[in-house]
């Protein structure tokens, strides 16, 4: 099949024709119209890989459910190796429609640093699949697109880039399949070029030449940021496999939402030719992307299920072999209205452990190896529009959030990012986003992922009577300086008193706690650490002090809430 690829690029020299796509409408997935949005240090490239669990069943200890005092026994394991944390698991997405003046506002900028996420995936969703980067950035029709900017109004590179450097964030793009790879390229070029970089990039299978490396970091110069930035993540299109069949092929299901050239797993990894018209596929985008850096990791777009989609993940693995960087996985628990909050809560341990599973074994089967699995999009809903009850608005959200992340660092994931960070409100009410871009206000999902971010890198086992997907879940933990962490989500109506006891944890230990909690499921708002509406930087919002314990703690988790407890040396 790489024979192939190698067709495809030879005749992409001889016969050079532009394919200009149709710019897609805003996905019901994963935008907002322009109406409902209001006015307003780059890490190490390593990921780590899927892991063995770990398996709280294996705890070397000796079964008790209940303290003395009849409490409920909560054990952590502190002689444990731990299960490391990649700390891009705690990311989000920053999507183009924000808009440069929301992205430039002070307490946008706060609040995502108050946040504590790791990454910041851009420009968007399906947005992804139709951006011209360099249109967009220029502001003109320059680039090797017809129409431009389809987006005038919305986030130019330069934008993100400014807000990716106030917030202290490391950045993940995702290229246009549509377009080509050496425009792709270009943008490497952009964001991790050096002034003065004579390399070329040369002309892509459409006839634009792409200059060289130091022309597209002089433009990143021209624009205020002489220095790269060193975006390290890149990934290739959108949820390619949810093409729409009339752009896309027989491949696509008929309700597809993409505007892609293909939903065929071989042809998005090797490229296709249709008459005049060359596409180039994820192998092409990565060897020119890493002509301009070699230091980059590029993703592929994959789905939950290997062998669903037209057997899209397996023909991914197979064309990919050696050169998948890392797999690309899309999860939202329901693709229309929950039955209830309360079977929301269940669905973190019902999904993750089975999906991972099978992820790693077509890796094992496939491969031959692990490679880093990329939650690049999550959150409760799949569309806006079928989320009628407003629940990713509430704080069932939040405690839906607080477990999904607990279960994809327990199953190995290498990284995550909430959908998103803002969106804007559907007709309905509803929406994904942690800021409301409108009020200022922070969603309850806002804190589930806060409190993980200051959780710690290590995972420690744990020994619970619960049962985790309907009363309370329990993730214990360790930071790189000794201190300890429990995370600990009370899923019910009633106050839970327990004991933790530290095992292996001698000495003293000063103890204190960060809480949210909500009067109900369903209720838009809660406090955090008691405070109803904190500072934009946490200020006033402090963690509560629980005193010195000595290897245990009596503790009483509130209704509907997420406490993270450490024990500090």
């Amino acid at each position: 099949m790489r024979s192939l690829r190698a067709i495809l690029l030879i005749w992409g020299l001889v016969v050079l024709a532009a394919c200009t796509p149709t710019p897609p409408a805003i996905p019901p997935t994963q935008a907002s119209s322009p109406g409902t949005t209001a006015s307003p240090t780059t890490a190490a490239t390593t990921l780590v890989s899927p892991t063995e669990v770990l398996d709280s069943t294996e705890l070397p200890l000796t079964p008790t459910t209940a303290a003395l005092d009849g409490r409920p026994l909560i054990r952590i394991d502190t002689t444990a190796p731990g299960q490391p944390i990649d700390p891009r698991l705690f990311g989000t997405n920053a999507p183009a429609w924000i808009g440069p003046s929301n992205l430039g506002r002070d307490d946008v900028i706060a609040m995502t640093q108050a946040l504590g996420t790791n990454i910041l995936r851009i420009p968007g969703g399906s947005w992804s699949n139709a951006y011209s980067w360099l249109a967009c950035e220029t502001g003109d029709a320059q680039s090797n697109t017809e129409d431009g900017c389809y987006w005038p109004w919305a986030a130019r590179p330069t934008d993100f880039l400014n807000f990716v450097r106030a917030t202290g964030q490391e950045a993940m793009w995702t290229v246009s399949i549509n377009g080509t790879s050496k425009e792709a390229a270009a943008l490497v070029a952009f964001f991790n070029g050096s002034v003065g970089d004579t390399t070329p990039i040369g002309v892509d299978v459409r006839g634009y030449d792409w200059k060289t490396v130091g022309h597209w970091a002089q433009l990143r110069a021209d624009n205020g940021n002489p220095e790269p930035l060193g975006i390290k993540l890149w990934e290739v299109g959108n949820e390619v496999y949810g093409g729409k069949p009339d752009t896309g092929g027989s491949d696509c299901s008929e309700w597809g939402w993409e505007d892609v050239w293909t939903c065929d797993g071989t042809e998005y990894m090797l490229g296709k030719i249709a008459g005049s018209e060359i596409h180039e596929g994820y192998l092409d985008f990565r060897d020119a992307m890493r002509e301009v850096d070699p230091s980059i990791l590029v993703g592929a777009v994959g789905v939950e299920e290997p062998d669903s989609w037209s057997d899209w993940g397996n023909e991914i693995m197979r064309e990919g072999g050696e050169n998948l960087d890392f797999y690309v996985i899309h999860h939202y628990a329901y693709s229309e209205q929950p039955p209830s909050a309360e079977a929301a809560l269940t669905r973190p341990q019902e999904t993750w452990a089975e999906m991972i599973a099978q992820t790693n074994a077509a890796f094992d089967t496939t491969l031959g190896r692990r490679i880093p699995i990329a939650v690049t999009e999550y959150n409760l809903v799949a569309f806006q529009d079928l989320d009628n009850d407003q629940l990713m608005t509430r704080a069932v959200n939040a405690l839906f959030m607080a477990d999904t992340l607990g279960q994809l660092a327990t199953h190995g994931v290498a990284m995550a990012n909430q959908w998103d960070l803002a969106n804007g409100r559907a007709n309905n009410g509803t929406d994904y986003g942690m800021i409301d871009m409108d009020t200022g206000i922070r969603a309850p999902q806002y804190y589930a992922l806060l409190l993980w971010t200051r959780f710690g890198t290590q995972l420690l086992p744990v020994e619970s009577p619960f049962a985790a997907d309907t009363t309370l879940s329990f993730y214990a933990g360790r930071a790189e300086d000794g201190s300890l962490s429990l995370l600990a989500i009370n899923k019910t109506a009633t106050p839970q008193e327990v004991r933790f006891e530290w095992l292996g944890a001698s000495g003293t230990w000063q103890a204190s706690v960060d809480l949210f909690m909500a009067d109900t499921l369903e209720a838009t708002a809660g406090t955090f650490n008691q405070n109803p509406n904190p500072a934009f930087d946490l200020a006033d919002a402090p963690a509560e002090d629980l005193g010195q314990v000595e290897g245990s703690l009596d503790y009483t988790a509130p209704p509907f809430s997420i406490s993270l407890i450490r024990l500090e040396s």
